[in-house]
């Protein structure tokens, strides 16, 4: 259990990754579409919630910021929504009317 199998470790030589060139973009594409899906299905998720608690909303920020470095970390992608949200779920609340009028 503790050794990777054969086809996830790195490649011995150039010769070797070159042959599996188009097979990682296929892998990289692919993680871009499901984290690109998983992004709109988690905001729509959250834009549906009629209300959330303090803790909920704590919660919330940790799970978005969790995924949000997942996404910049292993696959590079863009995530500017996730690093809104994660800002209005740790704002203080008194703050929260200026940054929705802002937003609008």
């Amino acid at each position: 259990l503790c050794e990777l199998h054969a086809d996830l470790r790195a490649p011995a030589d150039e010769e070797e990754d070159a042959d599996l060139e188009p097979e990682r973009a296929n892998v990289v594409a692919w993680m871009g579409a499901v984290a690109t899906r998983t992004k709109s299905l988690l905001l729509a998720a959250v834009e549906a919630l009629p209300a959330l608690s303090a803790a909920g909303a704590k919660q919330l920020a940790a799970d978005v910021g969790y995924l949000s470095n997942i996404f910049a970390a292993g696959l590079s992608l863009p995530h500017a929504e996730l690093t809104e949200l994660e800002g209005l779920l740790t704002c203080d609340l008194a703050g929260l009317p200026a940054i929705a009028e802002s937003a609008v």
